[in-house]
């Protein structure tokens, strides 16, 4: 009896160390292929597309696929923080229901939403154009599995992609 609660507890205070640890630097793993992913997901949505539309709309789709080599996550007290590689660090509030963030490079205003579970975090932004979900998934103490759905009006379907990262 003692020995399955002691394990039981063991198990219960390993899980909420996984569920909390997303803090670190995060590195891409399987790089070589990462591309050929992105692509993918781009052609996956651009073929149902009007066949005039398509030269156009890649480019547009393409920009929203970039690679991050290196994610860095940051959990505070009230405040969730997540930064590609050398771009400009993006921080929620961990109460953030829709509340404003920032405006984008052609001025157009993003607001997020912040959502935790016991084994992921997810943003979602959105803008006039769309809505962007990012997941950072716990896969196991020292690896993350990111996946991204973008929607919009404009496509026919979701756009999706999963890459894969290690704890640096």
């Amino acid at each position: 009896m003692k020995k399955t609660l002691l394990m039981t507890v063991m198990f219960t205070v390993s899980m909420n160390t996984l569920a909390t640890d997303f803090n670190g630097t995060w590195q891409l793993q399987n790089a070589d292929n990462t591309q050929a992913k992105l692509d993918e997901a781009v052609e996956s949505v651009a073929k149902e597309m009007n066949f005039f539309i398509r030269a156009l709309a890649r480019p547009a789709l393409k920009k929203q696929t970039q690679i991050c080599h290196q994610w860095l996550l940051q959990s505070q007290e009230d405040q969730f923080q997540w930064q590609c590689d050398t771009d400009e660090a993006m921080v929620i509030s961990m109460a953030a229901k829709g509340s404003f963030l920032k405006k984008d490079e052609e001025g157009v205003e993003i607001s997020g939403t912040f959502q935790r579970t016991k084994d992921s975090i997810v943003t979602i932004l959105q803008s006039e154009r769309g809505t962007r979900t990012n997941t950072w998934k716990m896969v196991d103490s020292n690896e993350l599995l990111y996946s991204v759905k973008l929607e919009s009006e404009k496509l026919p379907k979701p756009m999706t992609w999963k890459l894969n990262y290690k704890r640096n």
